[in-house]
């Protein structure tokens, strides 16, 4: 939650206080003492919902990387363009990342692993 919300960062609490209803006082003992601090303050799932809406899915994807999730936004329609320039995109870094050439010859490096499952995961986000 220190990633979005604080000084510094994308909102300050009282932003969020606004958009979700959560008092700022409450996110930032949430966020601000681990949990079985005497200070820290946990959120129902009503209030972790209505902040997933508002930070949206980079957040969420933050409190889903545990069980291997991620969290998108739902489109609202296919766009045939988008889904094939997200498949040319997968499919050319694939062939890159398998050439004699690249970091670990034919087989995939770390960091070749790591670029493909970003651009799958942005690839079924569009479809």
């Amino acid at each position: 939650m220190n990633l979005f919300v604080g000084r510094g960062r994308r909102y300050t609490s009282k932003q969020v206080e606004r958009a979700t209803g959560i008092s700022h006082r409450r996110i930032d003992c949430f966020r601000s003492y681990r949990s079985g601090h005497p200070d820290h303050r946990p959120l129902d799932m009503g209030a972790m919902l209505s902040l997933m809406s508002f930070l949206g899915p980079e957040f969420t994807s933050e409190w889903l990387a545990p069980v291997g999730q991620v969290a998108f936004h739902k489109p609202d329609g296919l766009d045939y363009d988008d889904i094939e320039d997200e498949a040319r995109s997968f499919l050319e870094a694939k062939g890159k990342a398998h050439h004699v050439d690249s970091p670990a010859g034919r087989e995939l490096s770390p960091c070749e692993r790591e670029e493909l499952r970003n651009r799958a995961i942005r690839l079924r986000a569009v479809a």
